[in-house]
């Protein structure tokens, strides 16, 4: 009898003590970990690619090269031979500088050569048409078996004279250049600048500077003015971080020199085509490049075809503007404060909370004073992201678009829209 006691009380015990752990451990979970949920991974990306500053999260540097704001191309007449050129690549033209002579005494012998062209023609089409006028005397005295082998000899002739007619036009129009050109037979500069190539006689552009592009194929090619631009290529993962005004720095391959600009004009309309304006995701997939252009305070060291760098700097320092410009679909705004769910250092979804500085309203776009990085990893704040999900960085963009703006009370533009670079 005293064993079954000591055995009921010893069974009591211990369904004492589990209960007590087991109270214990719901109380835990629910104090503690409530919010956990204790599956599910969320898509993140790091700050600096949403942002297109790269991966070490500064300013991304763009290829450049120098170019002439305006140029002006001089052939001349493919009728006429070039007897002499006057210039030579390199050398700076006035407006009314001799560029180049024509053969004077080879377009006199051209311009009676001419002459007597349209002389003989003149004395050919004569001759048809009063062809024509005694085939058409003949065809009203002839018999019917014969009208009609005369009414072919007559629309012969006349076609003849309508080929005579052309080409005794255009035998004229000739005869009337070259006697301009005999009145004017050294061509002057139109403009003010600086010779850019000139066509050699072997048809190849000989310039004055390593970087003549293949499309100067004038006989001479003309920068006018002493306006330099500088044209620069843009992804169209990153084309959304730049815009017009925005100033840049300028920055020589070769040496330390520095020229100051901004950029006058995004070219958003035309991709450029060709394998060099091309490059490779990682997906395998090609992403085009647009161009931009920047026009510099001093061009002063420049040479046309240079080869620079481009950085976007602050206007107030002039130093790379690193400032963090989010996409505003990131971030989440409360009443009186905001926040992006951002990854901690154990690799889960928290609510970082951010502080905010200026707004792009056009582009939806929020510039991050303090609390986040661009070394900092975010996910995109849809219904399915909750505080302690598994974070799992991928090159993900967000298909729910049609959300952007609920979160932050403005609509993105379509260019905000264009999601994370790759």
């Amino acid at each position: 009898m005293k064993e079954r006691k000591g055995t009921f009380w010893k069974i009591l015990l211990t369904l004492l003590i589990l209960g007590g752990l087991g109270y214990g451990g719901w109380y835990a979970y629910g104090r503690f970990f409530a919010e956990v949920p204790q599956e599910g991974t969320v898509f993140v990306q790091s700050v600096a690619t949403i942002t297109g500053v790269g991966a070490a999260g500064v300013n991304n540097r763009y290829s450049g090269v120098v170019e002439a704001k305006n140029i002006v191309k001089v052939d001349p007449d493919k009728n006429l031979t070039v007897e002499e050129c006057l210039v030579a690549a390199g050398d700076k033209v006035q407006k009314g500088t001799p560029l180049f002579r024509y053969d004077v005494e080879s377009m006199k012998l051209s311009h009676e050569q001419l002459l007597l062209d349209i002389l003989g023609l003149e004395n050919s089409i004569r001759t048809s048409k009063e062809k024509v006028e005694t085939l058409n005397n003949q065809l009203q005295r002839a018999r019917e078996n014969k009208k009609y082998d005369i009414q072919m000899n007559i629309q012969t002739e006349e076609l003849e004279i309508r080929k005579k007619e052309y080409e005794l036009s255009g035998k004229r129009k000739q005869a009337e250049d070259m006697e301009k050109a005999l009145d004017n037979s050294t061509i002057y500069s139109s403009v003010e600048g600086t010779i850019r190539s000139v066509k050699s006689a072997d048809n190849t552009s000989i310039g004055y500077d390593y970087g003549v592009s293949n499309e100067d194929n004038a006989y001479i090619t003309i920068v006018a003015g002493n306006d330099y631009c500088v044209k620069g290529t843009v992804s169209e993962q990153t084309i959304r971080t730049l815009q017009e005004g925005m100033p840049v720095r300028v920055t020589s391959r070769v040496d330390d020199q520095v020229w100051m600009g901004h950029i006058y004009r995004i070219n958003t309309e035309e991709t450029k085509q060709n394998n060099n304006y091309y490059y490779y995701e990682s997906s395998g997939e090609k992403a085009s490049k647009y161009e931009f252009f920047v026009e510099l305070e001093s061009i002063e060291g420049l040479l046309m075809g240079q080869h620079v760098y481009i950085e976007a700097v602050s206007e107030e320092t002039g130093k790379n503007a690193n400032v963090l410009m989010l996409p505003g679909y990131y971030v989440v705004l409360e009443e009186d404060s905001a926040f992006v769910y951002a990854v901690d250092s154990e690799n889960k979804i928290e609510k970082r909370y951010v502080t905010l500085g200026d707004t792009d309203d056009e582009n939806g776009i929020f510039e991050i004073v303090d609390g986040l990085s661009f070394t900092d990893r975010i996910a995109f704040p849809d219904e399915t992201v909750q505080v302690g999900m598994n974070a799992s960085e991928t090159s993900f963009v967000p298909e729910n678009l049609d959300s952007l703006g609920d979160n932050t009370g403005m609509e993105p533009s379509e260019e905000a829209l264009g999601g994370p670079d790759a």
